[in-house]
């Protein structure tokens, strides 16, 4: 009760007894009193009477008072719905596996509206269709998240191996004494203890058979021989770098047609950013930033550090080099350290049990 204003002349006064009214009083223009629907189809044909809709006129004021608020609402709510619907971009979850023919493959899922775009198809079907298309990866899948759709590929990692048949010997690759070798195809021309130089054939390609053919083949196979080898680093004194301090900022930016409309500052003097999840469509995006805050921090190295440092690049490099697993460091010793101002000079000796061989094809 109450949803009308009405307005009458006080001549009517006695015809309101019957009505349902409520805030009557008395007016320089007459009478006014708020009633319900009801009550406004029984007066009104009353003798200067004229009513409104409070409800009608609350919202036209409200509109009229809000309307750029309004109008912003309702963008968002259209944008969020685009969000939930559309696709605004598409990406690999791991960039090393970009494969061009899977988006241009992706194309005949797109239904275009406008500047946006739409999946014609669900996941699950899209998915399956993929897999069939890709079947050469391990792994192929779509998932959406927001009006983004990622693309998570994985790779098969041992691949078959390849038949490989371009002909060639077996060299050493550095001076030592043999102390075993294994051979799969080729013909031996070395023996265990002997010293051979680098460049040295170890196992050639050249094969005689028993009528007096000769065959040219890959030789295979490994040579494991003891060898000492110097290594020489120059280690700086004092180093500097960036590290993180483990304090972090997590940033929302607004992004209204491409344009950030909200402010980010940060209370961190140094920091790296990372980016994180966006959400949106090409109209409205939200977009997450992780800042890691920096600090400077200096480390000064005296000589058994730089020793210490120089063994662990020496066993960095043969692990990255090792080939057979029978191969091993014997020891490494230091041979001499000297120093300036700013750099320590080590000079190491390594012994090793290492595969020496190294291929390279007959040429012609």
């Amino acid at each position: 009760m109450g949803r009308f204003v009405v307005k009458t002349g006080r001549e009517n006064l006695a015809r309101l007894s019957r009505l349902r009214i409520k805030n009557l009083k008395e007016t320089a223009e007459g009478l006014e009193f708020y009633t319900d629907r009801k009550g406004v189809e029984q007066i009104k044909d009353f003798p200067e009477t004229t009513y409104y809709d409070r409800h009608k006129q609350l919202r036209a004021l409200f509109l009229r008072k809000h309307l750029v608020a309004v109008i912003g609402c309702l963008l968002m709510a259209l944008a969020l719905i685009n969000l939930n619907i559309g696709v605004a971009a598409v990406r690999f979850t791991d960039e090393d596996t970009y494969d061009a023919a899977v988006l241009a493959h992706m194309e005949r899922y797109y239904r275009r509206v406008g500047p946006f775009k739409y999946l014609n198809a669900s996941l699950s079907e899209i998915n399956y269709d993929l897999r069939s298309a890709f079947y050469h990866y391990e792994w192929i899948g779509v998932r959406k998240h927001g009006a983004v759709l990622y693309l998570d590929i994985k790779k098969i990692v041992n691949q078959p191996p390849e038949s490989e048949t371009t002909p060639g010997s077996l060299y050493a690759k550095t001076e030592g004494i043999v102390k075993e070798y294994h051979v799969v195809k080729g013909t031996v021309v070395i023996q265990e203890e002997q010293y051979v130089a680098a460049g040295d054939l170890l196992i050639s390609g050249e094969v005689s058979h028993y009528n007096n053919e000769t065959e040219f083949v890959r030789a295979t196979g490994y040579v494991l021989a003891e060898s000492l080898r110097y290594h020489d680093f120059k280690i700086a004194k004092r180093s500097t770098e960036l590290i993180r301090t483990g304090r972090l900022e997590i940033v929302k930016a607004y992004v209204l047609f491409g344009r950030q409309i909200n402010k980010t500052p940060s209370k961190f003097e140094n920091y790296i950013v990372e980016e994180g999840k966006t959400v949106g469509g090409r109209v409205f995006q939200i977009k997450t930033f992780y800042r890691y805050e920096l600090k400077e921090v200096s480390t000064v190295y005296d000589e058994d550090d730089a020793v210490s440092y120089s063994k662990s690049l020496v066993y960095k490099d043969f692990r990255a080099e090792k080939t057979v697993p029978k191969e091993k460091i014997i020891f490494i010793k230091l041979v001499r350290i000297e120093e300036d101002e700013d750099y320590y000079y080590v000079r190491l000796i390594a012994k090793s049990y290492q595969n020496i061989a190294c291929f390279v094809p007959i040429e012609g």
